[in-house]
């Protein structure tokens, strides 16, 4: 690792969101000079940690700076993140088009770009094990975006693809249920997981979706997320493209209210209720999520993997966290 402050220049973008927030702090604690850009002002508690700058990240001045070749990497996690976001030029644009530009200006700085795709671009897996990045487009392996949000990512992963097969370092990280403990400013765009631990830990009650019980969705603490991030900033450059970015297995609901039931009994001695509530989004549901992680694997190998216990090691800290928070 480079000393601290030589590591060199990194921006940001989207840098106040939940997953840009941890982006600042990772790469700041690993040595690298940050500017973190947002529309947003950014958090008290990472005020030195970055450079902060209120700013779209497709005005000119942004991309003339990326163009001038004044950062050594660009992590772009700026964009709109709602499932529920209509189709529209807005959305185009922030998704789609303007990520785009800022591509073109790192091509012309040299800068390596790293960008927020989304396990969302497969839509519903037909066959309930991982899907590899090359699948996007089987339509025997899956039905491809479910919503908008989901479509704007795949068009920009399919021209990412058409436009920078040469010049330009990049990668495309398609996350999958991205989970932490700060996640309240996402709202009801927070990880289910986060969601059903908040709901036991506060309340002592569950509301799942009555056709859920069986779903299971792949989940990646937002750690493990940011060191990836930072190991692909900092070694030799991985081949452009496309990759997965989850745990490789899939964690039922079923499992987690198991899990919550477990723990509401010991903290506060009694049954855990569950309501079971119809779903008002089923046609666009993903009922199953899980990243074949072989291509990332190879080109970080030996990095530090998830496995089903260590995720729910993970989850009970939340949910006790969660619980001290409602005291």
């Amino acid at each position: 690792m480079n000393p601290a402050g030589t590591a060199g220049e990194v921006l940001v973008t989207g840098a106040a969101g939940f997953i840009g927030r941890h982006t600042v702090h990772a790469f700041h604690q690993a040595g690298y000079r940050v500017t973190a850009l947002d529309l947003r002002e950014g958090p008290h508690h990472l005020a030195g940690a970055a450079t902060w700058a209120r700013s779209d990240f497709t005005a000119p001045a942004v991309l003339d700076d990326v163009a001038a070749g004044s950062y050594q990497t660009v992590v772009h996690q700026a964009g709109i993140s709602d499932t529920r976001a209509p189709s529209g030029p807005h959305l185009d644009e922030t998704n789609t088009l303007g990520p785009l530009r800022l591509a073109d200006a790192c091509r012309r700085g040299g800068a390596r770009l790293i960008y927020a795709s989304s396990h969302a671009v497969y839509g519903t897996l037909f066959h309930r094990a991982p899907i590899a990045e090359t699948a996007d487009e089987d339509r025997a392996q899956c039905s491809g975006p479910l919503n908008s949000y989901a479509a704007s990512k795949l068009e920009l992963d399919r021209q990412m693809r058409l436009r920078h097969g040469s010049g330009l370092q990049w990668i495309g990280l398609r996350y999958t249920n991205v989970v932490g403990p700060d996640e309240a400013d996402k709202g009801p765009m927070a990880s289910i997981l986060t969601q059903l631990l908040h709901q036991a830990a506060e309340t002592g009650r569950l509301k799942i979706f009555e056709d859920s019980l069986t779903a299971a969705r792949d989940y990646t603490p937002v750690d493990s997320v940011t060191a990836v991030l930072v190991a692909l900033a900092s070694g030799p450059p991985a081949a452009p493209g496309l990759y997965n970015l989850g745990s490789g297995h899939a964690t039922s609901f079923a499992d987690i209210a198991h899990w919550c039931a477990r723990w509401h009994r010991k903290t506060r001695g009694g049954a855990l209720m569950v309501e079971l509530i119809p779903n008002p989004v089923a046609s666009a549901y993903q009922y199953f999520t899980c990243a074949d992680m072989t291509a990332l694997n190879a080109e970080l190998p030996g990095r530090s993997m998830q496995g089903p216990s260590e995720l729910e090691a993970y989850a009970a800290e939340l949910f006790h966290l969660f619980r001290e928070q409602a005291e």
